[in-house]
């Protein structure tokens, strides 16, 4: 059975979602810059420059979008904001942007309008089979699994609504992210958060829990059967594990708290 995974480049993971954007993106520019030569020197520049102002606008006005409905998280912590790397984006809000700013380029340089269609069409076309190629039947917890607590004793990891954070106390974005993810945990009603060790031994995760002042009760997969089973790419990963049992949905690397949020209100829907 494929699972939800994402795409792997060297020590880069990405998610399906942002494998997918990425292509999109970059498949947009290289067929702009290649329409626009035919189009003659103005032409390419035109298309060239639409292109970029396109995507660079549909960027902005997709994290623009997330932080305004999730604006009472943001408006306590404002700079996490500029912490696009955690995640965070309107796919709505986005296409809005894009569109905006097409119709005011190709207003002005009507003859532009079909090259950048095809553009527009070939990008997503690109994203959209990328992401499917990478996104597979969303899987359930592993049939048996049986995690550990500190203590060794056995500890189920069902059943859901709950979510499930994978770390290791080696991974910087997983030490960066604990802080936040062990207030939630506290203050989360209705979904349970877990705190499931990829590979390390008890002492090692004592150790990082006290030496950081972090209270929480984390459980222990020594083979990291989970990383593997869900197809994630890297630490660390955040599953949200439905009341059925089955993946909703992933997310790779560090997540902001508006991310973990979403996905928590997500889980009663």
């Amino acid at each position: 059975m494929r699972v939800m995974g994402g795409l792997s480049l060297g020590p880069l993971a990405l998610s399906a979602d942002r494998a997918g954007v990425l292509a999109g993106v970059l498949v947009l520019l290289l067929a702009a810059w290649i329409l626009g030569r035919r189009a003659g020197q103005s032409g390419a520049r035109r298309l060239a420059d639409w292109a970029t102002a396109a995507v660079l606008t549909a960027g902005l006005a997709a994290r623009a979008g997330f932080v305004a409905a999730h604006h009472d998280v943001f408006a306590a912590e404002p700079l996490t904001a500029l912490a696009v790397w955690q995640g965070g984006f309107s796919p709505a809000a986005g296409a809005a942007g894009f569109a905006a700013v097409s119709a005011w380029y190709l207003a002005r340089a009507r003859a532009l309008a079909a090259p950048a269609a095809i553009a527009t069409a070939l990008a997503l076309t690109t994203g959209v089979a990328l992401r499917a190629a990478t996104t597979g039947t969303p899987a359930a917890l592993p049939a048996g699994l049986m995690l550990q607590t500190l203590d060794g004793q056995p500890a189920p990891p069902g059943p859901g609504p709950v979510v499930i954070n994978l770390w290791a106390s080696w991974c910087p974005p997983c030490r960066r992210e604990m802080p936040m993810l062990a207030e939630e945990a506290a203050r989360a009603a209705g979904v349970r958060i877990l705190f499931v060790n990829q590979g390390e031994g008890a002492a090692a995760i004592r150790r990082y829990l006290a030496r950081e002042g972090i209270v929480l009760a984390p459980l222990l997969d020594p083979d990291g059967r989970m990383l593997r089973h869900f197809g994630m790419q890297g630490l660390p990963a955040t599953l949200f594990i439905g009341a059925d049992g089955r993946l909703r949905r992933a997310h790779m690397g560090e997540i902001s708290r508006a991310g973990l949020r979403a996905g928590v209100a997500a889980l009663h829907d």
